[in-house]
């Protein structure tokens, strides 16, 4: 795992894609909510293709019809389901997004950047609410037949800043208790130290230019 502060200054010049980072390559932006996932996400799958790779971009869950048909139920603030029944819909979620998605495009030469992965459903799920992390990196494992990113930027930010940026209504997972969004980040914490070299931690609470610059700096190092 390696931390990456955010500095202050002027735009540097942020390179090419570096060889480690081959034309097939799988990134994933995790980390709580109000952290810019979507945003960044957006930028680096922008920087990558300006310098020439297809790219395909997606969240987690949705980006199929059975996906952000299972967002919607899960984030629904009407909805009530038992923690380990909104465990597996994450992880249904996830399985069909993987197979009908992500291996086709990763099959095809292209680049996959994603908002969210797995490490989202043990911190939110297994910190948050008290499941087996363990299990649910099994559960995970299956669900994605085994489907690994090459690496993976936590994006940190405390839970009171970050509930700070969300816009309108909050949804069901916005909506509990401030100390379940710490345990939450304590949770994807422990992701970022379990998967050692492959994780960045970048700091989330600066301004988003200066965050996406050590962000599109770091993948350029990879």
């Amino acid at each position: 795992m390696l931390f990456v502060p955010v500095r202050s200054g002027g735009p540097r010049d942020l390179g090419g894609v570096s060889r480690y980072l081959g034309p097939t390559v799988f990134l994933v932006l995790d980390g709580p909510d109000g952290a810019g996932k979507t945003t960044l996400a957006a930028r680096l799958a922008r920087w990558l293709r300006d310098r020439g790779r297809t790219v395909l971009t997606a969240r987690e869950p949705g980006a199929t019809a059975a996906g952000e048909a299972i967002r919607e139920l899960l984030l629904d603030p009407e909805t009530d389901l038992a923690p380990r029944a909104e465990m597996l819909l994450y992880q249904a979620a996830r399985a069909q997004l993987v197979e009908t998605v992500l291996r086709p495009a990763l099959d095809a030469g292209q680049a996959v950047v994603l908002d969210r992965y797995s490490y989202s459903t043990a911190a939110y799920q297994g910190h948050g609410l008290g499941l087996d992390v363990e299990e649910i990196h099994r559960v995970s494992a299956a669900a994605t037949g085994g489907l690994e990113p090459d690496h993976v930027f936590i994006l940190d930010l405390d839970p009171e800043v970050g509930l700070s940026r969300v816009a309108g209504a909050r949804d069901r997972i916005e909506a509990r208790p401030l100390e379940y969004h710490r345990r939450v980040r304590a949770g994807f914490l422990a992701e970022a130290k379990r998967l050692g070299d492959r994780a960045t931690v970048i700091d989330a609470g600066a301004e988003l230019d200066r965050v996406s610059e050590a962000l599109i700096g770091r993948a350029a190092r990879l």
